[in-house]
Order: structure tokens, then C-alpha cells, then sequence
């Protein structure tokens, strides 16, 4: 049995679970290692010094590119305490850079693309002494001075194998506050899951399909209801969010889903995301009946020459038919967009404000196209020499100054500003049809005044308060202390 510590470096604090290296952590524990599981802020850090008391046998750490910068501070910070403990990194980042990353910091170890077995062979290897780690797939390591890269690991065609993300390893409670995690929606106990791995679509922005690769992985209907009988009967929720990238799949399967949530008398609220493309009357209709209040789209553009540049395989049509829909059924239909692609034009800019404009969507978020590694758009980005700001722990997708694009970063603000505020009333008129949501909200961000000034104080410096909601939930997320077992 290894002593194992798992970090999550919460950059961005929105209060949801990580259910990625939660999964990791339930893998390792019902494989016989003994795991602790650390989900810290930056002055959160100093807890490492509990962890190191433990003597761990191993520490791994899970990274997306936005958590780069706080990461490379934990590592920093193991080695000063923990001198020969080796690290392992995970995650999307290390996965698209593999040896480079392990180049580039000071760690022992990457497991690349799903990590859950080849992180517990890595254990098993540890704690037995064994040293050939070349039988372990998925494995980056250092060897007699060189770095070898063990070929990938399949990936697991039954997602109902691996144990639930083990939440108990966390103060779950912490992350049941209110207002919850679904937009617009008042929840006192908001819980996130997943139910596959993996999306069909193909788009040039999203890293997914690098890490879960192209195959679409589902678990079953009674596997995934088991982990809400487990998130009803010990944590008392009332309201579910899930993050699969595309939860609107398979009719069969959404219709069992629902049938099956219906036997069972949950009263949960849910949300959930889907493809307009893949939605349906049937599907609809049956979410509808076991709870589900909203569903986000993907839409980015209503530009047919970019939707076809960003390989979206989606129309126009489609978009405004899945709204349609949702909205007959008596859901909230939120619709992404993503402003900023490489040869966007004003025109297609505007084309799209004047198309989402007749759309009806209840509520619109707005980001500017970030090339993230592991994307098409990384892969553009370096090939045509556009990045322009190196440091990727500041790339995300409300910073516009991170390459080159066609259109200058103060011409795609200004595009977005005029979206959002065209977007404006139909963002807020749900305060308005619900007057009690209204209240609770008023008396919340009072009882968070500090939250609430910061969030005024950065939209004034962002000039843009149309982002005042997620930069006051952020604050409010950042008060969420008490998430880690020590």
C-alpha cells in the first residue's frame, strides 16, 4: 500500500467537485493505496506541510493549462518540503506536451491521456520496488539520464469498472453552498457528475477528444443512477449538474435515463449540456419529466463560413431549432458563443449578434477563442506563428490578448460588448419572472458584500458588467475554505 497525495490547484474558483482526479483518487483507494486528495487554493499551499507529516510515497498533480502558473508554485513548494518525494503530472497539459513537460519542470513522472490505471501501475510499482517501468502504458519517466516514452494506454471500454469519484475524501460539504451551480437557478445543494468521456463532435477549438479520445464512452443508465442514489441518501442534494461535454446523446439512452430517475422520486433540479445537432423532440421530452430545468449549447457562431472553419457540423437552422424545442418544453436554453477565431470578420460578427438576436435563447455567455494545447487551434496557432502571449498560465477564454488573430483584441471587445449587451435583457429577465430567486439572490450578495463590491470593482476595471455574475461568484467560491480533510 503506497501513501499517495493527489493535489488539485483550484485556479479558477468556481465551486464544483474535480471529478477527474476525484475518479483517479476512488481508483487508487479501491486498489489498496492510501490516498489523501488536496484541493488548494494559492494560500492554501502551507497545508502541503500536513501532507508531508503523512511521509507520502508519492505525489500526483492534475493540470489543465490554466492551472499551470499555481501548479508550477505546488511543485515548487513539495520539493522544498518534501525533498525526494517524486511527482507525477497529469491532465490535459502534461498529456499534449508529454517529454517537453517533463523537461520543463521538476517532476519524476507524466501519465498522459486517462490516467486512472496508469497512475495506480505506477503505485503498485513504488510501493513493490519494482523498477521496469517500461510495462507501464501511458508512462513518461526519466532512465539512466534519458526520458522514455512508454506507448498509450487503451482506453477503458467500461466506464462502469471505475469506482465513483470519491468525495469522501473531501469536505463534500463545502461544495453544496449556495446559489449552487446551475446558471440562474436558486440550489442550496448543487451537486456535478458525469456520465461519459469523450464527445462526437470534432470542432478545432476543444482539446477533448485528445484526452478521452475520439470514441464516444458511456457509463450505463443504472451505474449513473447509483451515484445519485449515493449524492441523494449521504449528502442530501437538490439539484444536479452534468458536465459531460455532451450529455444529449442517444435517445434509448435518455429515455431510459429518465424513466428510471422517475421510478425513483429524486426532486432534484438539473441541468445539463447538448449538441444541436444531436437533440431531439423525444429527448427533450423526457428530460423535461425527471427534472431538468435548462440545457447549454455549444453554438459559437451563427456564421455558416465559420461554423464550417471550426468544424462545428452544425447549421444555423439547427441551432434555432434545438432552442425552439428546449423552450416548448418549458427548459431554459443557454447558448455559448465564441467570438475571435482566426479569420473571424465584422461581418461574420455581426451576422451572428443579428442571427442569436431572433434565437430566443435565454441566456447567452460570450468568450473569445482560445487556442488551448491539445485543440486544432494550438496546432494553427504555432503553425502560423500567431501566439503572442507565452506565458500560458494566463491563457483563458475572457483574455483576448493571448495570439494574433484578424481582428485586433479591441475591435473583438468591442463585438462582444455589443453582444452581450443586446443579450442583456433576456440574461436577466428570469429575475423578473422569479421574484422569489430575486429575493434570495438580493439577500445572498449582501450577506457577501465583500464579493460584491470586488465583483462591482472588477467590472468597472473590465469595463464589461455584463461579466459582474461570474466574477461574483468566483468571490464568493473563494470563501469556500474547509474543502480538505487534514
Amino acid at each position: 500500500m503506497a501513501n499517495v497525495c493527489l493535489i488539485y490547484p483550484r485556479e479558477i474558483n468556481l465551486n464544483f467537485f474535480p471529478l477527474g482526479i476525484g475518479y483517479v483518487a476512488s481508483y487508487l483507494s479501491s486498489n489498496g493505496h492510501n490516498v489523501s486528495l488536496l484541493d488548494l487554493t494559492e494560500e492554501e499551499i502551507p497545508l502541503l506541510k500536513k501532507i508531508a507529516r503523512r511521509k507520502p510515497d508519492i505525489i500526483g498533480i492534475s493540470i489543465t493549462t490554466t492551472q499551470l502558473g499555481l501548479a508550477g508554485k505546488m511543485i515548487d513548494y513539495v520539493k522544498k518540503i518534501m525533498p525526494g518525494v517524486p511527482i507525477a503530472a497529469g491532465g490535459i497539459h502534461p498529456s499534449y506536451f508529454k517529454d517537453e513537460f517533463l523537461r520543463a519542470h521538476d517532476i519524476d513522472y507524466v501519465i498522459y491521456e486517462e490516467g486512472e490505471i496508469t497512475m495506480k501501475e505506477l503505485c503498485d510499482s513504488l510501493q513493490s520496488g519494482d523498477k521496469d517501468l517500461s510495462r507501464i502504458p501511458g508512462l513518461i519517466y526519466r532512465k539512466a539520464g534519458e526520458i522514455v516514452i512508454n506507448p498509450p494506454r487503451e482506453l477503458i471500454a467500461d466506464l462502469d469498472t471505475l469506482p465513483f469519484p470519491a468525495r469522501d475524501l473531501v469536505r463534500y460539504e463545502a461544495y453544496l453552498q449556495p446559489p449552487g451551480i446551475i446558471r440562474g437557478v436558486w440550489t442550496e445543494r448543487s451537486a456535478n457528475i458525469s456520465t461519459s468521456r469523450g464527445c462526437p463532435g470534432r470542432c478545432t477549438y476543444c482539446g477533448v477528444n485528445y484526452l478521452w479520445g475520439k470514441a464516444y464512452r458511456r457509463r450505463t443508465v443504472d451505474n449513473v443512477l447509483k451515484e445519485i442514489d449515493l449524492l441523494v441518501e449521504k449528502y442530501g442534494i437538490d439539484s444536479l449538474y452534468f458536465m459531460d461535454d455532451t450529455f444529449l446523446m442517444n435517445t434509448g439512452w435518455i429515455e431510459e435515463f429518465s424513466e428510471k430517475f422517475i421510478t425513483r422520486k429524486y426532486n432534484l433540479k438539473w441541468s445539463c449540456y447538448g449538441r444541436v445537432d444531436t437533440v431531439n423532440e423525444r429527448m427533450l421530452e423526457a428530460i423535461k419529466k425527471c427534472g431538468c430545468v435548462q440545457v447549454e449549447y455549444g453554438i459559437e457562431s451563427c456564421s455558416e463560413g465559420v461554423l464550417k472553419a471550426i468544424k462545428k457540423s452544425t447549421k444555423v437552422e439547427q441551432m434555432a431549432a434545438a432552442v425552439r424545442m428546449t423552450k416548448k418544453e418549458g427548459m431554459r436554453a443557454l447558448g455559448s458563443f465564441i467570438f475571435g477565431f482566426p479569420k473571424d470578420t465584422e461581418k461574420d460578427l455581426e451576422e451572428t449578434i443579428r442571427v442569436a438576436s431572433k434565437m430566443n435563447i435565454d441566456f447567452v455567455t460570450c468568450y473569445f477563442a482560445t487556442p488551448y494545447p491539445g485543440s486544432e487551434l494550438y496546432e494553427q496557432a504555432i503553425s502560423e506563428d500567431r501566439i503572442i502571449e507565452r506565458d500560458m498560465s494566463t491563457w483563458y477564454v475572457r483574455n483576448n490578448n493571448i495570439w494574433r488573430v484578424d481582428l485586433g483584441p479591441e475591435t473583438l471587445s468591442r463585438y462582444r460588448n455589443k453582444f452581450l449587451s443586446a443579450s442583456r435583457f433576456r440574461n436577466t429577465f428570469f429575475l423578473v419572472k422569479n421574484p422569489v430567486f430575486l429575493f434570495q439572490f438580493l439577500i445572498f450578495m449582501i450577506g457577501n458584500y465583500d464579493a460584491l463590491y470586488k465583483s462591482i470593482r472588477q467590472s468597472v476595471r473590465a469595463r464589461c458588467f455584463d461579466d459582474f455574475g461570474y466574477y461574483f461568484y468566483t468571490y464568493v467560491s473563494n470563501k469556500s475554505k474547509g474543502r480538505n480533510i487534514l
